[in-house]
Order: structure tokens, then sequence, then C-alpha cells
């Protein structure tokens, strides 16, 4: 779980600053928004028996639910 919301604060960040709208989330909000993508790409996998832990699609999802989300927020936030 440790794994799993650090990969989704890092790619969090990474996520926030190369997003094509601008830099739209804060140092805090990024890393946040990006490990609850994380948690939420892992868990539900995992719920919808996509993946057990220790296979490498898990952590696809895990990195693709940290971006998306982080991604969607931004676009969510321009349009304000």
């Amino acid at each position: 779980m440790l794994g799993t919301l650090l990969v989704g604060a890092l790619v969090g960040m990474a996520a926030s600053f190369t997003h094509p709208s601008g830099r739209m989330i804060g140092w805090i909000g990024a890393p946040v928004l990006g490990a609850a993508g994380a948690l939420a790409a892992f868990y539900g996998g995992r719920a919808l028996h996509l993946f057990t832990d220790g296979q490498m699609v898990a952590w696809v999802a895990t990195i693709a639910g940290a971006s998306l989300l982080v991604g969607v927020w931004g676009l969510v936030k321009a349009q304000r």
C-alpha cells in the first residue's frame, strides 16, 4: 500500500507538470489526487478481479489511475 501511495504521489506531481492546460493543481493537491487515483485504480481492479497482488498490470493501473484523476481534475478546474 505504501508503494501504491508513493507511486501515485510521484505520478500526480509529474502529471500536474505536464498537463496541457498548464499548472492547474497546487503542490499539495497533485500528490493527494495522484495517490487517491492510484488507490482507486488498484483496489478497484482488485475488486473486479482484473489482477492480483504482484502482477505488472497492477502497477500499470496504478499509474494510469493517478494520471487520469489529476488530468480530469485539471480539465474540470480549467472550465470553472
